[in-house]
């Protein structure tokens, strides 16, 4: 019960913003110049950007965990950093197809996403933190697998959705396929014989997503 306390608080905090003090006063352009002079120690790009929300350096949306960032600072010497965090929901016929929904995230993916937002928030800050105090920080390195990317299709799930929704284009919208999904949705899976082909593809396995990879029984 406790973890699960914990992890229910570390959840609802995990995109609120990070603050933290310098001890010599900068401007926004210094401390965007200093930065900018590690910029390959951060995995998206930035500049400063003015405005309704002031002057602030802003770092450009992560796109798999859908955060940008922005840093602001107050009297010189205070440093706050702003998670702006955007839902990419999406829903036909009541049931949630966006990219990050269960159907394409699983329960799992759902409930962590907080949490790996949070991760990547505070690797951002500890960064910026590093830089500001003159310490090393090594060039950002990409990892085998990101954070937050969709997880593998379920040859499975896409062909009993076919089968069952395969006329609305739920199992299109599963694959990333959002535009002929919608496609299928006001035309019966294009008149049925859209559907009928896609069908035979899955079980065949020449079916492909979004990204043009095969759908393969496992």
């Amino acid at each position: 019960m406790a973890n699960l306390t914990g992890n229910l608080k570390d959840s609802m905090t995990a995109t609120f913003p990070r603050e933290f003090d310098i001890p010599n006063p900068m401007t926004i352009q210094e401390i965007y110049d200093k930065i900018n002079a590690r910029a390959a120690a951060f995995q998206m790009p930035f500049s400063v950007k003015g405005g309704i929300p002031g002057e602030r350096v802003v770092f450009e949306k992560e796109p798999n965990l859908d955060v940008t960032i922005w840093l602001h600072v107050k009297d010189g010497t205070h440093i706050k950093i702003t998670p702006v965090t955007q839902d990419s929901s999406a829903t036909i016929n009541g049931i949630d197809v966006g990219k990050n929904s269960v159907m394409r995230k699983g329960v799992k993916g759902v409930a962590s996403r907080p949490l790996l937002q949070g991760q990547y928030i505070d690797g951002v800050t500890d960064t910026i933190k590093k830089i500001l105090a003159d310490e090393t920080v090594p060039d950002y390195v990409a990892p085998a697998v990101m954070p937050g990317a969709d997880k593998p299709l379920s040859w499975l799930t896409l062909l009993l959705l076919c089968i069952f929704v395969g006329g609305a284009g739920i199992h299109r919208f599963y694959a990333g396929k959002i535009g002929t999904g919608i496609l299928y949705l006001f035309t019966g899976g294009l008149f049925g014989i859209g559907w009928l082909i896609d069908l035979v593809k899955i079980a065949t396995g020449k079916f492909t997503d979004k990204n043009g990879n095969v759908v393969q029984k496992a």
